[in-house]
C-alpha cells in the first residue's frame, strides 16, 4: 500500500488511499458519510492523453472530480 492523505471535497473530509495492482495505481477514496466507498485511477484514452475514471465505471463525474484534487495534492508535495 502506498500513501495515505485526506483531502476537503464539497465541505466534506474523505479518506485517500494509494495502492498499486501489479503497476497500475489506483486510488481507494472513502467517505465519512454513507457513501460507499469509490476506486478510481488514470487510465489513457483514445484520444491523446490521460484521464480519471471509476472502477467498475459508473461514478465517472466523482472519478474526474476527486481526480483533479488528487492531482493537485502530489504537484503540491
Amino acid at each position: 500500500m502506498g500513501m495515505e492523505f485526506e483531502l476537503l471535497i464539497k465541505g466534506e473530509t474523505v479518506k485517500i488511499s494509494e495502492h498499486y495492482v501489479g503497476e497500475n495505481q489506483i486510488f481507494r477514496v472513502v467517505y465519512d458519510n454513507s457513501k460507499l466507498p469509490l476506486i478510481i485511477t488514470k487510465t489513457n484514452s483514445y484520444q491523446p492523453g490521460k484521464f480519471w475514471t471509476s472502477l467498475p465505471e459508473g461514478r465517472q463525474s466523482e472519478a474526474e472530480e476527486i481526480g483533479v484534487l488528487i492531482t493537485e495534492y502530489f504537484r503540491r508535495k
